[in-house]
């Protein structure tokens, strides 16, 4: 096997660590709790509220990042940190989807208390934000001009919902949750939507 290969394979393990350590963190807390048909809201809040699985995902994922970049070659580089945009995009999207879907299962599909406990999460929100942010800054150059970008727009909206959860939430926790969750979907929205071309015709 080349050394080429050793290092996807290698990287493809760190991409999925993040994912792997939540799922066995919360069997292993479901396990204490004891087995039942669903998974209790309490065993997901564990897991998406844990600091050392917030941590350890997000080391993997960076120890990927930065194998990926060393093991190619210099004259690559540059396209490689674009596939990595887009791979760490997606790693944010699955974690999104995940944590929903986990939160839906908790909570036997009641709509109100899934939207309650994956808004009470506090990493499960923190931890795509972290992923987008790294994907931004790997990508974008730093220079003015990309800070009007609708795509840093939709960025800074998505690292607010955390903050709107815990310094709005902890005083109005419905105002909180509200605000976050309409945070999460207009950043979502604005950060997936194309951006306008410079000279593009207008009206």
């Amino acid at each position: 096997m080349s050394t080429r290969a050793r290092y996807e394979d290698i990287t493809t393990l760190l991409y999925i660590v993040p994912f792997a350590v939540s799922g066995v963190y919360g069997l292993i807390v479901w396990f204490q709790e004891g087995i039942s048909a669903l998974l209790p809201s309490r065993v997901y809040l564990a897991v998406t509220q844990s600091p050392e699985v917030f941590v350890i995902g997000s080391l993997a994922v960076l120890v990927g990042v930065v194998m990926e970049v060393r093991g190619t070659d210099a004259s690559q580089r540059g396209t490689k940190v674009g596939s990595l945009g887009t791979t760490l995009q997606a790693i944010a999207g699955a974690s999104v989807f995940f944590a929903l879907a986990g939160a839906f299962y908790s909570n036997g599909a009641n709509v109100a208390g899934a939207v309650g406990d994956f808004m009470g999460g506090k990493y499960n929100l923190i931890f795509p934000a972290t992923m987008m942010l790294l994907s931004y800054l790997i990508t974008v150059p730093l220079n003015f001009s990309a800070l009007v970008k609708r795509k840093t727009l939709g960025l800074i909206l998505l690292l607010l919902v955390p903050v709107s959860i815990y310094e709005v939430g902890k005083r109005q926790i419905y105002v909180g949750l509200g605000l976050a969750f309409a945070l999460l979907i207009v950043g979502s929205l604005t950060y997936m939507l194309p951006e306008r071309e410079n000279g593009a015709e207008e009206g």
